[in-house]
């Protein structure tokens, strides 16, 4: 563009000249069409710059150091295409504070298209990609006009998972002993006489035809201590990043059995009790700045609970 309004000064300055030279009515016409053509060339842009749009469409979670995408999406509903986008586009982590910069995009003749954002996953964070300037140019492209920016959009880099060393055995150690479970089936059962009430699907068919008497498969739940997680945030981002891979890791080993537990992140807390408490979690941290505070120990809960301190390289139970 920048070549294009080089190009029209220097035919307006000759213009100029020449009808200043020769002063005719050919040379005058010439002089007033170049001063007035942006003017009709904005005007003739103007039904595809109210109509047209900017949005930003973030990509799936990913891990740190994979792949993810961010797209933008620019389109018209006017007649004609405009001559040129130009849309400027800023990204930044949330969770670092670190500025990415700017990327610009020019697509050129199009009513409808589309780019790709390639972030980068090296360090984990919310990544907030935002638009910072989007205009279309007239025909001669010469002049930029404003349109609407559609909002921000964000990617979130994901924490890999880390075995704290020596891994907890938080599973073990948080079994107490059984009771009876009041509802479901359970991989722990125990066997006892029928009772009157008992439902049919609870009835073990080959005890019940070995002993001739009915025999019932009571389904049985684990008691456990409560288990608490509280989590170090050391000042250092890489430091701080350990706890929580060491966090992801530990979180799924619990999960996978079925075991809820209270997590301190700071002066905030939190009970997970399932993978959607987690991700709500996880994105909440990664979405805000790095917190710095010490974790506050000073919590209530039960004398018998397992404590579990997340502390970076390495965890120990308190």
């Amino acid at each position: 563009m920048a070549a294009r309004r080089v190009t029209y000064i220097v035919l307006l300055v000759s213009a100029a000249l020449l009808h200043y030279a020769y002063g005719q009515y050919v040379t005058h016409y010439i002089l007033l069409f170049l001063i007035f053509a942006p003017l009709l060339s904005v005007l003739l842009s103007l039904p595809a710059a109210l109509r047209a749009r900017t949005q930003l469409i973030g990509g799936d979670d990913v891990c740190r150091d994979r792949e993810g995408h961010v797209r933008l999406k620019v389109e018209t509903y006017g007649m004609l295409p405009p001559e040129a986008w130009s849309v400027t586009v800023k990204y930044e982590n949330l969770f670092t504070g670190t500025a990415g910069g700017r990327e610009k995009v020019r697509v050129f003749g199009e009513k409808l298209s589309e780019a790709e954002f390639k972030p980068d996953t090296s360090e984990i964070g919310g990544i907030r990609y935002s638009i910072k300037y989007a205009f279309i140019y007239d025909y001669l492209g010469l002049i930029p006009i404003p349109v609407r920016r559609g909002g921000p959009a964000t990617l979130t880099v994901l924490p890999d998972k880390e075995e704290p060393v020596p891994e907890p055995e938080l599973v073990e150690r948080s079994a107490m002993a059984l009771k009876p479970k009041p509802q479901g089936f359970s991989e722990e059962h125990e066997l006892r006489p029928y009772r009157e009430g008992d439902p049919l699907n609870l009835i073990h068919w080959k005890l019940t035809a070995k002993y001739d008497e009915f025999v019932i498969r009571e389904p049985q739940e684990e008691i456990r201590k409560p288990i608490v997680l509280v989590m170090d945030l050391p000042v250092l981002y890489r430091e701080h990043r350990s706890v929580l891979e060491q966090l992801c890791f530990i979180n799924e080993q619990l999960l996978e059995k079925g075991i809820q537990y209270d997590l301190h992140y700071g002066r905030n807390q939190t009970h997970i009790a399932s993978e959607n408490d987690f991700d709500d979690f996880i994105h909440g941290v990664l979405s805000e700045p790095m917190q710095r505070e010490k974790a506050d120990v000073m919590f209530n809960n039960t004398e018998d609970a397992l404590i579990y301190r997340i502390r970076p390289g390495r965890g120990r139970r308190i």
